[in-house]
């Protein structure tokens, strides 16, 4: 299976596991970020690692694409960055995807560590 198929059948069922237990809600559609502004804030969502159970996870992104992410006692500082149509996201030893969703009143957050060490989706922490 060619890479990229790979990773969005990864994303796919992320996306099922991640939205079955909610209720089957519907997620928005994706939405390039243009703009730091688009992402920044606090999110709180969950976090997955090799297919592990959940844990509460939060997220701050900085308008400069500083990031502080913490998880089960554990803190990780990093950088999102623009790289023209992907968005992409870097702790320490670890870097993946940056996924924006927006639309009918929601926004939403997909991450994924590029070799698949872990998964999170975050929602604006209210």
């Amino acid at each position: 299976m060619r890479p990229l198929r790979r990773r969005a059948l990864g994303s796919l069922l992320l996306l099922v596991a991640l939205v079955t237990p909610a209720g089957c809600a519907s997620l928005p559609p994706a939405r390039q970020v243009t703009d730091m502004a688009l992402i920044a804030g606090r999110w709180q969502g969950q976090i997955t690692f090799a297919r592990g159970s959940y844990q509460l996870f939060y997220l701050t992104i900085e308008p400069d694409g500083r990031v502080v992410a913490s998880w089960d006692g554990v803190t990780r500082y990093g950088k999102v960055t623009l790289e023209g149509p992907r968005t992409r996201v870097g702790f320490y030893i670890w870097s993946g995807s940056l996924d924006y969703l927006e639309g009918g009143g929601q926004r939403v957050i997909l991450m994924k560590e590029d070799f698949g060490a872990w998964d999170a989706i975050v929602r604006p922490l209210s």
